[in-house]
């Protein structure tokens, strides 16, 4: 398989870390979550809870096109392990097919809401 028929079977996923006030992290996805990337959205989640010690990680799905059932078992296991680890991480921002997956599982309130375990809240809009 060349690299160009890799991507097409397999496009990019893409992520980005933007700090935010008072310890803690927006982590921006774009592209799709799959079975194939799923690892490098783990690392960086479980890094900013471990490594950068978060208090908080809010997950911009605005720009995920696809995820799949491994994609869900990552942001519930990372949300999981936030809380065991006294921090919190929630979702923001979920594209029309996130939000319909979610929806279905009967995860988006779950996952879209703070859990306020670290005490950390997002700053209020001017």
């Amino acid at each position: 398989m060349s690299p160009a028929d890799r991507f097409a079977v397999f496009p990019e996923l893409h992520i980005t870390v933007d700090p935010l006030p008072g310890q803690a992290l927006r982590v921006r996805v774009a592209g799709e979550v799959t079975l194939e990337n799923v690892g490098e959205l783990r690392k960086v989640l479980f890094r900013a809870i471990d490594d950068v010690r978060a208090r908080a990680v809010e997950v911009d799905l605005g720009l995920v096109t696809f995820i799949d059932s491994t994609g869900i078992g990552k942001l519930v296991s990372a949300r999981a392990h936030a809380v065991s680890s006294h921090s919190d991480l929630w979702i923001v921002n979920p594209s029309p097919g996130v939000r319909r997956v979610l929806s279905l599982l009967g995860l988006l309130d779950t996952l879209s809401t703070p859990t306020g375990t670290s005490g950390w809240a997002p700053p209020k809009s001017a």
